[in-house]
């Protein structure tokens, strides 16, 4: 886990990023393969995706966030880090995903569905389960008992084995 200083991050919003000790246990979640592609939805500053790129630094690491300058923090982050992902995209991801899932799904996949709203989190889910293999893994860090209640009930729908773990850290 790497120390959350490390990363710069939005000069608006400093210390917007996915906090060590719960990134830690992300990362576990999703169960990296050696080859594969990763998608960081909502990547924000990259704090997941790069972590990961750097644990294994065979994935294709795939960073999507919609916030202008989000390309740049990851740019930067990932010099930081000494990583290269395989694709940065400043964008909205419900303009840009049936392109995506299209044309980078691989033999492994690993999805994290970060920083955004529920409806894009459940257009993410629904978009990509055309594409899902049986071993591919979503995770979603999730704030809040509303949006947990609408996601279990779509990923139990989908027919998803499902797996929630509650993250509590005090400093």
């Amino acid at each position: 886990g790497i120390n959350d200083n490390y990363f710069q991050t939005f000069d608006d919003r400093p210390n917007l990023i996915t906090k060590r000790d719960t990134r830690i246990q992300l990362l576990a979640d999703l169960e990296l393969p050696e080859l594969g592609t990763l998608f960081d939805i909502g990547s924000g500053s990259g704090t997941i995706g790069l972590e990961a790129l750097r644990i294994r630094p065979k994935l294709n690491l795939i960073c999507i966030d919609k916030r202008f300058g989000s390309q740049a923090l990851v740019e930067e982050n990932s010099k930081r880090l000494g990583v290269s992902p395989l694709q940065i995209i400043e964008r909205d991801v419900n303009n840009y995903l049936s392109d995506l899932v299209n044309e980078s799904f691989s033999n492994s996949n690993r999805i994290i569905i970060g920083g955004c709203s529920l409806e894009t989190k459940l257009l993410v889910i629904k978009k990509f389960n055309n594409f899902l293999k049986q071993n591919d893994i979503i995770v979603l860090p999730i704030i809040t008992y509303e949006v947990l209640q609408q996601i279990d009930l779509t990923l139990k729908e989908l027919n998803y084995e499902i797996t929630m773990r509650l993250i509590q850290t005090f400093k």
